[in-house]
């Protein structure tokens, strides 16, 4: 029967249950294999994409209340040839976005270098690690050991201790990360501007 560790060792030195308790009459030894360094380094987490820039614009409905403190350009929508009105003929183009589809290419790293692992590991007959039926120190990445079985005791749960962990070193192959993807737009939508901006307070009518 093979039993993988893994899960014991992440966090180290938790007591992990084994899903199927192996029975003492049902094994005459445990034989640990080495541990393994990764295989491969993880590049480190997805960057946030850089913000947007360029003009914005918010188009917001008349009401009949006052509004203050209104600092920008007040603009209206253009006539039914498309022509902008006169005291409102700065012109302004927007596209709609419908969907940011920009995502950030991944970095990428070459295999770990160098590194050095030796383990303890804790053998247990119940599920709560509380009695130990074995201790097997210092298990190094070129160890294989056995150690034989207890007849009247199961094995339940085990530990994993790292003595030593130095993780190896990699080296980027890919460390830019760049932005792929585009911005999805809609419809044009165009606005007729004053050139002047107004400061000062504003009555919204539904006529004007």
């Amino acid at each position: 029967m093979k039993i993988n560790l893994a899960g014991a060792a992440d966090p180290p030195g938790h007591c992990a249950e084994i899903s199927s308790p192996v029975p003492g009459d049902a094994f005459a030894s445990v034989i640990l294999k080495p541990p393994t360094m990764a295989a491969e380094c993880k590049s480190s987490a997805q960057l946030a994409l850089p913000p947007l820039s360029g003009r914005f614009a918010r188009a917001c409905p008349w009401t009949d209340e006052y509004v203050t403190d209104f600092k920008g350009l007040a603009c209206i929508t253009p006539e039914d040839d498309g022509s902008c009105r006169l005291g409102f003929d700065t012109r302004f183009e927007f596209q709609e976005k419908i969907r940011d589809a920009r995502t950030c290419t991944p970095c990428e790293c070459g295999a770990p270098v160098g590194g050095n692992c030796v383990a303890d590991v804790l053998l247990f007959s119940d599920a709560n690690c509380s009695n130990m039926l074995a201790s097997l120190n210092e298990i190094r990445t070129e160890d294989e050991i056995c150690r034989e079985g207890h007849d009247d005791s199961p094995l339940a749960g085990v530990r994993v201790v790292f003595a030593q962990d130095e993780p190896g070193t990699c080296s980027p192959t890919t460390d830019v990360s760049l932005v792929d993807g585009t911005i999805e737009s809609g419809e044009t939508r165009i606005f007729c501007c004053s050139s002047v901006e107004l400061v000062e307070v504003i009555h919204a009518s539904a006529d004007n």
